[in-house]
């Protein structure tokens, strides 16, 4: 039974000590509905200055009820609620806890490694957002990771049109009126990123190559762009095969990856050849890196350097990187967030992880790791000598 709850301060930094993470997983207006919901009395206690990088004060979180704490305080309670991952020094503080936050794994065996004896030891439970599926139109949607994919999308089609003028003097949409055609650009994976990424380039004017490997989702893709070509004109949607992968890749200025399987580091599609045959001085959107990224010879970059890019390696493409990036439009996506969550931490609070589990099919498939095992049969691939 849940009878308190803790919303953690977020803190994430690169790899120079800076500070770059600006999410909350509730708002205080999220957190008021909350209360109002709840059938059981509930203690809420919320991490000193959680808000404060989206201008909510303590305060405003103490005028609904909250009571605010330390971090070490906070991860004693019953529900911890967080965005970012489990900490590796974190992880000995806890004790018949449950866990929501995106977690992402798949990334990390040492960290996988620690929640599982955390989860054997102290009677803890991780669920992770980012597994958390329904179906949606015969293909799996997962509507907590979703609008973080969608914000992702935006952003990187706004940076590249920044990079683009600002360091390679390039106009992405080319000059209609004279002919000039748009930049071209190169997406893999159709989920909620992808479909987006195609979106946001197509209305800049960009000539959009997007690749899908499922085949109901791909049919979708297809209808979408064909339905929607007055305002998307611009979309080519295409199967995932070696041939396709050359014909988006080639002479393309941008490539956004976004790839995602529930649980699993996606495959690496994006070869060092296959980049080599961008124009030079491109630039690469590894999106799913939180998940280990589907491109060679990228590694995480810092949100902090937007325009001060590395190459990747054998190359003359760069790359950014961020496994955060919804965290520069903080304020709107904690908001999505938090609201998108809000009925999965109700039921659980109201019912019990195990009901809810059993009643609800998206919150099972969020439990990754309960009773010291891994639980979910994606994960549980990912590293099969941890079972």
């Amino acid at each position: 039974m849940v009878k308190s709850l803790a919303i953690l301060r977020e803190s994430k930094t690169d790899s120079k000590g800076r500070e770059v993470e600006n999410r909350v997983v509730f708002t205080p207006p999220l957190l008021e509905v909350l209360k109002e919901k709840i059938k059981p009395p509930l203690d809420i206690f919320v991490e000193k200055d959680a808000g404060a990088k989206i201008d909510f004060s303590d305060s405003h979180y103490e005028e609904i009820g909250a009571k605010i704490v330390s971090h070490a305080e906070a991860l004693t309670k019953d529900l911890v609620l967080g965005v970012k991952e489990t900490k590796i020094d974190d992880f000995s503080k806890l004790n018949n806890n449950l866990w929501l936050s995106f977690q992402h794994f798949a990334q990390s065996k040492e960290r996988t490694e620690m929640a599982l004896k955390t989860s054997q030891t102290k009677n803890v439970t991780f669920l992770a957002l980012e597994t958390m599926q329904s179906e949606k139109e015969g293909y799996h949607f997962f509507p907590c990771l979703a609008p973080m994919s969608e914000a992702a999308a935006k952003i990187v089609a706004r940076h590249a049109d920044e990079y683009a003028l600002l360091t390679k003097k390039i106009i992405t949409s080319g000059m209609p009126e004279t002919g000039l055609h748009g930049a071209k650009v190169a997406v893999i994976g159709g989920g909620t990123a992808g479909k987006t990424a195609a979106e946001e380039f197509s209305e800049r004017g960009c000539e959009v190559f997007l690749l899908e490997k499922n085949p109901l989702r791909l049919k979708f893709l297809i209808e979408y762009f064909k339905t929607n070509a007055i305002r998307f004109p611009k979309v080519k949607v295409f199967e995932i095969s070696p041939e396709n992968l050359r014909i988006a890749v080639r002479d393309a200025l941008f490539l956004a990856s976004t790839m995602y399987t529930s649980g699993k580091k996606p495959k690496k599609l994006i070869t060092i050849d296959l980049l080599k045959t961008m124009l030079s001085g491109g630039c690469v959107y590894p999106i799913d890196i939180d998940q280990g990224g589907g491109v060679e010879g990228v590694i995480e970059t810092s949100l902090l350097e937007p325009f001060d890019l590395p190459v990747i390696p054998g190359t003359e493409v760069f790359f950014f990187a961020p496994a955060n990036l919804p965290s520069l439009g903080a304020r709107t996506t904690s908001e999505v967030l938090g609201t998108v969550m809000l009925p999965y931490v109700i039921e659980i609070i109201n019912k019990g992880l195990g009901k809810a589990a059993d009643d609800n099919p998206v919150i099972k498939s969020g439990i990754n790791i309960q009773d010291g095992k891994i639980v979910h049969p994606g994960l549980a691939s990912v590293f099969p000598d941890l079972r």
